[in-house]
């Protein structure tokens, strides 16, 4: 029997798959890494949707269901729109990065334009928050991660810049947000806006996988 091609040459992981079905190209493996490290995020944070699904598997769970049963009744009643922050801020993103691509002015001048046309907005652009909302480690992190792989683009850059020009412009701090971080994150990898919500359906698929109801 002769042996069949295998799909791919190389063997992929799941996040590389995932993010390869979610984008505009096929995933490399340092690509795959930082979705499956912001995938995890999203699930351990087990806020807004995702703990809707949690809520929602652990009754089921207890009502006495088989877990395969629970898993189905709780992405059947999770929100349908998932994500509208992160996909949001990607659109401002993209929008910016457009803008940028058909300017001709430094990064700098061009980041504190666009502040001051948006300094009457609260935040001033979707993705940030003000410098006095509670630490958050993971955008610091994103940033980190995504310089030392190399996959840093040039929203991530732009993000970076306003997040430093805030303070020069409107004489108070705005930092990313952990959805701005992702959002940047996302239009660099060329995530699809309209597959969000599949990401975040992975995300709580890990949620239910690795936060297990006691007595099952």
């Amino acid at each position: 029997m002769t042996p069949i091609d295998p799909l791919f040459p190389d063997t992929q992981s799941i996040a590389q798959l995932i993010g390869s079905a979610c984008g505009k190209h096929t995933f490399s493996q340092m690509e795959g890494s930082i979705l499956e490290w912001a995938l995890l995020q999203i699930a351990l944070d087990g806020s807004g949707p995702v703990s809707e699904v949690l809520r929602s598997y652990h009754s089921t769970l207890l009502a006495g269901a088989e877990w395969y049963s629970a898993v189905a009744a709780a992405f059947l009643q999770t929100p349908r729109i998932w994500g509208s922050d992160i996909q949001a801020a990607m659109s401002s993103f993209e929008e910016i990065r457009r803008e940028y691509r058909n300017s001709d002015e430094a990064v700098f001048l061009f980041a504190d334009r666009i502040i001051t046309r948006q300094a009457g907005q609260v935040p001033p652009l979707p993705g940030f928050v003000p410098g006095s909302a509670p630490d958050d480690l993971r955008p610091k992190r994103l940033l980190e991660l995504a310089d030392q792989s190399d996959i840093a683009g040039e929203t991530l850059e732009l993000a970076k810049v306003f997040q430093d020009r805030f303070p020069h412009i409107l004489k108070r701090p705005y930092k990313l947000s952990f959805s701005g971080s992702l959002a940047a994150l996302f239009c660099d990898l060329e995530i699809m806006i309209d597959r969000i919500p599949r990401l975040l359906s992975v995300a709580a698929l890990i949620s239910l996988i690795f936060k297990p109801v006691k007595g099952h």
